[in-house]
């Protein structure tokens, strides 16, 4: 970490664009984190995010690894045709399932490069070079250190003087009597190991498989090696190449090559990669001629010469066998953090304030196709007692009282970057935040690596400490107690979405227009400058607008077009500090449908209390209300299985309709009220009300005005952080949010109260709304999995599960080891029945209903046989 003083700056003064918004309304401020995986466990990651995201409702995300290794590393998997199947620690899930529905509910959406790069990398230059003169030539490899051994090595690379013959075999010998031999057609060659032959010359790679099917141990160690053969037929005579060197470690494009598809299907597609550092750093993004040399000290593997000391980074470096920027970028990937940048401010920005937009705009970037990702860092303070951290801290905050800054210590052996040391960085943020600096922060920590002594438990994952800085910010963000201003109010978005909305915020204006009368918005899509990719991607619908504020003249008459198409998805907005109402574009690439296409009876109980329901049918995507003779009618439908991740805005569509039986009034005064029930009692409201209500105790509200022209449909998009909030607890160990429309809907009543006997409402779209990031499919497809169970946790393997579509389709799969099933490539708004097929003929639904409307991608449809819908 380098030990760079940070001073607060001051502030700047700047004139406010006259239509584009800085930050999106209410927020003046950004405090988001790109976070390093180190040492995170897979319960430990979920524990912490439970918190984080469920308990307090922030919207922070997390990292991964596509490529792990080490016992219970937060990794998908453990190398090639190996699925990381060892058990999370959180129930019976394995590590990749529990990673893969964490993706998806938006808690992670980045990598911390692709491989954890535990394995240590091996060379041994062959010297002098060993020429294939015969059908068989051998070749004797030294022993390695004992410590390095053990380490499971999957690739072993060959580099020749010239290109090998095409009939080549590979035989491996390891010290244990065991051999394994790859022909022509199993080795890797070609443009699938380098796509451009380099200075070392020629690179054929032999990828170790398991000794058996889903198994961990391979069918031999590549670091215990001590001869190869290598036989062609065509050197009978003689040929005219050379063994220069070989390698063994963990990572190379072959092995991207192999996972990445997988991605593919499951829909993991970031928009951001970070440089791990680990044991060979060759996964990561570095500048050419910039490494890490590490000296052969005595006494340790260092001094074997086969020990790679000499580290570089070779992600995009076309020349290497570990290039894989191309595959990163067809996988979504528009920005980079480098380990070796081309520019120090690239590596970490120790700006930690600005009062301009210009830090949206001013984008870097060193690598083809892809920006540079700068994180925000601060000096790393000496740890070696409470008064020297304190004394470190008054250059940041400098009017900081001395117990504040002595009460933030960690421990000696807690730095700056550990996830013990995040009230440190929490306590900057707001600090400057209430000084009335303007903040753009992009945290760099560890939220899962300690530095105290401090246990992690599923129960309690973050130190007390730890705990009450988090509750500070949330309630900064969302005001929960009314005492934070508008000026103080920080956004948090996940990183994929900050990031994201800085490639937005550079060229939106050039393509932004608007209408005479000043409220209606056309945005025309245009071609990024560096990734070169579509922005808005279409395919995404708003998700690439997602916090965009565009100052109007009547938010209430506001319209927006993006690409020829009608987009609802926006929050109407009051004025803000320059005097102007505005509306907010909301992303609508990940909603959870609450009401939708699929009749409510097929996802839960519904009980009529007054006047007519009618559900949606086929013909009709809308529920209906109807009043009864005292002009009531309500509605209480209780979700089989309704969980909600990550809301920020609730949306929904409207229609009033009037009586037939001879009203003549020309306009509608009925009111409708929506209330959730979530499963922690907390109750959310949306109301039509000219005013809030004078008493909503226990009860978090939106109030919207009423709709009273009749046979027009109306959109609302509404922002959870504009509740009118309920108290909240104020004692720090009762302590406890107000209510939030997160984790498990228990019932949704709708009611329409003082309307005419006879009078309608109809309602559509009513959906919860998140921010993502993650990248499209080329053909938009979507990711529908999920589990067969006995009983919610065992898991009941090779059940044929079926899956009949809308339109006819019927497609049969059977469940893995794990009880997962897994259908790719589902089409947007199609409906799907999902059935898992007993043995004697009982047919079991996912909890979530009979029929499933696929609107974003889905790896929780769970089916317990013990609690069979059928």
């Amino acid at each position: 970490m380098l030990c760079i003083a940070l001073l607060p700056i001051a502030a700047k003064a700047a004139e406010p664009d006259p239509v584009v918004r800085s930050l999106p309304y209410p927020f003046s401020h950004v405090v988001s984190f790109i976070s390093d995986v180190d040492e995170q466990r897979p319960w430990h990651g979920a524990a912490i995010h439970r918190v984080f995201n469920e308990d307090l409702g922030l919207t922070i995300s997390d990292s991964l690894w596509p490529q792990g290794g080490t016992p219970l590393s937060s990794a998908l998997f453990l190398g090639p045709g190996r699925l990381n199947r060892r058990n999370s620690g959180a129930g019976s899930e394995p590590t990749f399932a529990l990673l893969l529905r964490q993706w998806h509910r938006g808690n992670i959406d980045h990598f911390h490069g692709w491989s954890e790069d535990g394995v240590l990398q091996l060379q041994n230059q062959i010297d002098p070079p060993l020429a294939l003169s015969a059908v068989r030539t051998s070749q004797e490899l030294p022993k390695v250190p004992v410590a390095i051994s053990g380490q499971e090595a999957q690739s072993v690379r060959f580099y020749f003087s010239a290109e090998p013959p095409a009939d080549l075999t590979i035989a491996l010998h390891d010290t244990q009597g065991k051999s394994m031999s790859f022909n022509s057609g199993s080795i890797g060659r070609g443009k699938t190991v380098l796509v451009k032959v380099g200075k070392l010359g020629w690179i054929v790679e032999a990828i170790v498989p398991s000794a058996n099917s889903g198994s961990t141990p391979l069918a031999i160690n590549p670091m215990l090696i001590d001869r190869v053969d290598f036989i062609a037929p065509s050197c009978a005579g003689g040929c005219p190449v050379s063994l220069t060197r070989v390698e063994r470690d963990h990572f190379s494009r072959q092995i991207v090559l192999d996972e990445i598809p997988w991605l593919k299907r499951w829909n993991i597609r970031p928009q951001i990669t970070t440089s791990h550092g680990g044991n060979t750093l060759i996964s990561g993004f570095g500048i050419e001629g910039a490494a890490l040399d590490l000296p052969r000290t005595p006494g340790t593997f260092f001094t074997d010469p086969a020990t790679v000391v000499h580290r570089e980074a070779m992600a995009d470096r076309i020349d290497t066998y570990a290039y894989y920027s191309d595959l990163l970028r067809e996988l979504s990937v528009r920005a980079v953090w480098s380990y070796f940048p081309a520019r120090g401010t690239d590596q970490y920005s120790f700006v930690v304030s600005d009062s301009t937009a210009s830090d949206l705009t001013n984008l870097t970037t060193t690598y083809n196709g892809l920006y540079d990702v700068r994180r925000t860092s601060i000096l790393n303070f000496d740890p070696s007692s409470v008064q020297a951290f304190a004394d470190g801290m008054r250059l940041t905050a400098p009017e900081m009282s001395e117990e504040d800054r002595r009460s933030l210590y960690c421990a000696p052996t807690c730095d700056i970057s550990q996830g013990d040391a995040l009230p440190v960085l929490l306590s900057d943020s707001l600090y400057l935040i209430n000084k009335g600096q303007k903040v753009r922060h992009f945290w760099y920590t560890h939220f899962g690596s300690g530095g105290s002594d401090f246990e992690a438990s599923q129960e309690e994952p973050l130190t007390p400490k730890t705990l009450k800085w988090i509750r500070k910010l949330a309630n900064q963000v969302y005001n929960f107690d009314g005492s934070v201003s508008l000026d103080r109010r920080p956004w948090s978005p996940p990183a994929n979405t900050w990031f994201g909305y800085q490639i937005m915020q550079a060229g939106i204006k050039p393509n932004l227009k608007v209408g005479a009368g000043g409220s209606s918005v056309e945005i025309t899509p245009w071609e990024d400058p560096v990734t070169h990719v579509t922005v808005p991607d279409l395919k995404a619908g708003t998700r690439d607008l997602h916090g965009l504020t565009l100052y109007v003249s009547d938010p209430e008459q506001a319209s927006v077009d993006v690409g020829g198409k009608s987009v609802d998805t926006f929050t109407r907005n009051p004025p803000d500090e320059t005097g102007k109402p505005s509306i907010t574009i909301v992303g609508d690439n990940a909603p959870t449908p609450i009401i939708g296409k699929v009749a409510l009876h097929d996802r839960g109980d519904v009980e009529t209390r007054s006047g007519k329901f009618v559900d949606a049918t086929p013909a009709n995507d809308f529920v209906s209300l109807e009043a009864d003779a005292a002009g009531h009618a309500e509605i209480v439908f209780e979700p089989w299985n309704l969980d909600l991740w990550n809301t920020s805005h609730l949306h929904f569509a409207i229609r009033k309709r009037l009586s037939t039986a001879g009203s003549s009034a020309a306009s509608s005064d009925a009111a409708l009220k929506i209330e959730m029930l979530m499963e922690d009692g907390g109750v959310v409201t949306a109301l039509e009300s000219a005013q809030p209500p004078a008493d909503h105790e226990g009860s978090s509200v939106w109030v919207v005005p009423p709709l009273t022209v009749p046979d027009q449909w109306r959109t609302h998009t509404l922002d959870v952080a504009r509740l009118a909030w309920p108290k909240p607890l104020a004692n720090q160990q009762d302590w406890r949010r107000p209510p939030l429309p997160l984790g498990r809907v228990r019932e949704v009543r709708i009611s329409l109260a003082n309307a005419a006997p006879g009078e309608a409402i109809d309602i559509r779209d009513l959906r919860a709304l998140r921010p993502s990031g993650n990248g499209e499919a080329p053909d938009g497809g979507k990711l529908i999995a999920g589990r067969v169970t006995r009983d919610g946790s065992a898991p009941l393997a090779l059940v044929p599960v079926q899956l009949t579509s809308s339109s006819g389709e019927v497609v049969d799969t059977t469940t893995d080891v794990d009880g997962y099933y897994f259908f790719y490539h589902r089409r947007r708004e199609e409906q799907l029945t999902i059935r898992a097929l007993g043995s004697s003929g009982l047919s079991c639904f996912p909890q979530q209903g009979r029929k499933i409307e696929v609107v974003k991608n889905e790896a929780e449809l769970d089916i317990a046989i013990n609690e069979c819908r059928h």
